[in-house]
């Protein structure tokens, strides 16, 4: 009996916290770059309090703790369970750009399969349009340039490798498409020099010397523009003995 009783009075009581309790060990645990410990914490708040006026914000520290651990996939299930469960949020918007940036780094080298870019475009430009008077709003659009930059990149050295292995139809649809489509791109002003060179390639000299000079009078500083001019030059030549 005494056995017994000496027994209970050893257990250890665990008191339970109240959820602002409860927030604040996870808080402080995330603020100290505790990641793994504070995923923990917030999901204990989460099970133990639905609804309660702190959950949203609790939520939205979950995605970033799993951010943090690089575990991308799975933050992004927890942001988009925030904006599903709480429109309301104060955090909306921040979920919406972090969904973007789990994708934006998930997304490889513009050589690989690009369907984590298209994914982080779409993320981005759905804050842009449905926060507009967000904060974020400005990065978003940065980010956006940055991916089309990339997809760009990967569009023109596609054509690039069409051109290297002789193949000039393919290489000048591509360059029309980077053109076309990423027309503020770097790229875009590559695709267009080069389009010259496959057209004069393909033998179709009247286009090539049209675009040449087009190319010149758009981009006179651009470093292939002597190149540029030294092609106006041969085609001409060219026309000119075939004509003579």
């Amino acid at each position: 009996m005494i056995l017994a009783m000496l027994t209970g009075c050893s257990k250890e009581v665990t008191s339970v916290l109240s959820a602002s309790e409860q927030f604040k060990v996870a808080k402080q645990l995330y603020d100290k770059g505790k990641y793994y410990k504070a995923q923990l914490e917030f999901e204990k708040l989460i099970y133990t309090y639905p609804g309660n006026t702190v959950i949203d914000t609790a939520q939205y520290y979950l995605g970033m703790s799993y951010y943090n651990q690089k575990e991308y996939g799975v933050a992004i299930g927890e942001f988009n369970r925030l904006i599903t469960s709480y429109p309301q949020s104060e955090f909306i918007d921040d979920a919406q750009y972090q969904i973007g940036m789990c994708h934006y780094k998930m997304s490889p080298k513009y050589q690989l399969d690009q369907s984590e870019t298209y994914k982080a475009m779409d993320a981005f430009q759905t804050l842009i349009v449905n926060y507009p008077l967000s904060e974020y709003v400005s990065d978003a659009r940065c980010m956006v340039r940055e991916l089309e930059d990339k997809l760009a990149k990967k569009k023109f050295m596609t054509g690039r490798l069409y051109m290297k292995m002789g193949d000039y139809g393919p290489a000048l649809l591509y360059f029309k498409y980077v053109r076309d489509n990423f027309p503020t791109s770097d790229w875009a002003v590559y695709a267009f020099y080069y389009s010259g060179e496959a057209l004069e390639h393909l033998k179709k000299y009247d286009e090539a010397l049209e675009t040449y000079n087009n190319f010149l009078q758009g981009f006179s500083d651009h470093k292939l523009a002597d190149k540029a001019k030294k092609k106006i030059k041969d085609i001409e030549k060219k026309i000119g003995n075939s004509e003579s």
